[in-house]
């Protein structure tokens, strides 16, 4: 399967340049940024933290100035420079990073073209409408705080015990907020179990492959990293996350059955 080719498009007056590291590494992880563009006026880029971004992760600044109060030059830009880099057709998928739902439009319009697209954008900022204009919608804010989590749990492993029960304390108390806009587990599971029905009634293994990519197509915003075990630690890959509900499995054959 050829790799993606994305161009990544970052609306810097919606998004703070802490996740700058967090967007990169995740876009990179399933493809190649041919274009990294960042999109403001000069407070939200040359007078902030995303003066350091653009020069660490190698992005082009796209500076607009507001000539009428009230009007976003910066969203006018993007959508432009997304639509002339969708017709010269050097990529196969758009990562266009911002929760503001001006783009929903666009996001549509690129979907319509057969070209890949993504979102990303913080989980209470987000609008029902803009994360369903997406192929797939990414809450950078829940990846980043797993990112943290794995340096703290790291770090703990060196520290004495109380103190690592007290991280995890906080970490949990965290995850509450946090995970309040994704699907619940238990929806999740009903929904595993629907399918493993619908693949029984056409004699089809209900293969894991195409559990992820189903509930990739109905949850918009589905990724078991935002979910944490009992432990505290949150799951990395679907195999686990599936074999933690009472009612399945996973077997040898990479099929989810129902536990009898």
């Amino acid at each position: 399967m050829a790799e993606t080719r994305f161009a990544l498009l970052i609306d810097a007056e919606n998004i703070p340049a802490k996740y700058a590291q967090n967007i990169l590494a995740e876009v990179e992880k399933h493809g190649t940024c041919l274009y990294k563009r960042i999109y403001g006026n000069p407070d939200c880029i040359v007078n902030s933290d995303w003066q350091d971004a653009v020069k660490e992760y190698s992005l082009t600044p796209r500076i607009q100035i507001n000539n009428t109060r009230g009007k976003n030059a910066s969203d006018s830009a993007l959508i432009i420079d997304a639509m002339d880099i969708l017709h010269a057709g050097n990529v196969t998928g758009f990562c266009i990073v911002s929760s503001d739902s001006d783009y929903t439009y666009l996001a549509r319009r690129i979907s319509e073209s057969g070209c890949k697209v993504w979102g990303m954008g913080e989980s209470e900022k987000v609008t029902e409408a803009l994360k369903n204009a997406y192929e797939k919608y990414i809450y950078i804010d829940l990846l980043a705080q797993q990112a943290e989590e794995e340096k703290c749990a790291a770090k703990a492993v060196e520290d004495a015990k109380a103190k690592n029960t007290q991280q995890k304390q906080k970490a949990t108390s965290k995850d509450a907020k946090a995970t309040a806009n994704i699907p619940g587990k238990k929806t999740i599971e009903a929904y595993i179990q629907q399918l493993i029905k619908e693949c029984n009634d056409k004699n089809k293994p209900a293969n894991l492959g195409f559990i992820g990519s189903e509930l990739n197509r109905i949850y918009k915003n589905f990724d078991v990293r935002y979910y944490a075990k009992k432990g505290g630690t949150r799951y990395k890959y679907l195999k686990d996350f599936v074999n933690d509900f009472n009612s399945l499995k996973v077997d040898k054959n990479n099929n989810v059955v129902p536990i009898a």
